[in-house]
């Protein structure tokens, strides 16, 4: 029994020697994410945890077609608004979905916006060929305010 003490007293004595890594004696301490003190278990590196994921909803007005440049290139494309409608959902809540617009915007400032390969593209009307711009005034007529 006496044995075992003097054991212990002598790998405590022993520890005492030796300097720690922070100079202050003892074990030291160590900093998490940058603070001044040790806690236990690990703080999280975000003070809150939430989860924010964006919803991008895009307005076709025509169903997928070919469509023909002024040059002759032909590209597989969705009509779409300029208007999209954006969500946002925390930790993945559902959200009521914005009422899309009364009269999209089918034609800005002299460009039309496709959907190429899901992706949004703006391309002037006038690089369109000319049975592909009247199909576009055809569905802006459609989507015109009726007076």
């Amino acid at each position: 029994m006496k044995t075992a003490f003097v054991l212990f007293a002598c790998s405590a004595m022993a520890f005492a020697q030796f300097p720690s890594p922070s100079g202050k004696g003892g074990t030291g301490t160590r900093t998490i994410d940058g603070g001044n003190s040790v806690t236990p278990g690990i703080a999280p590196s975000r003070p809150n945890d939430e989860k924010i994921t964006q919803y991008i909803t895009r307005l076709s007005l025509s169903e997928l077609r070919s469509w023909t440049s002024s040059e002759g290139k032909v590209i597989e494309a969705n009509l779409i608004a300029f208007e999209d409608l954006r969500v946002e959902s925390v930790n993945g809540a559902i959200v009521k979905q914005p009422e899309p617009p009364k009269y999209p915007t089918v034609v800005k400032d002299g460009s039309v916006r496709l959907a190429v390969n899901r992706k949004p593209v703006v391309l002037p009307l006038a690089r369109l060929s000319k049975e592909d711009q009247e199909f576009v005034e055809k569905i802006r007529l459609q989507h015109a305010p009726k007076p």
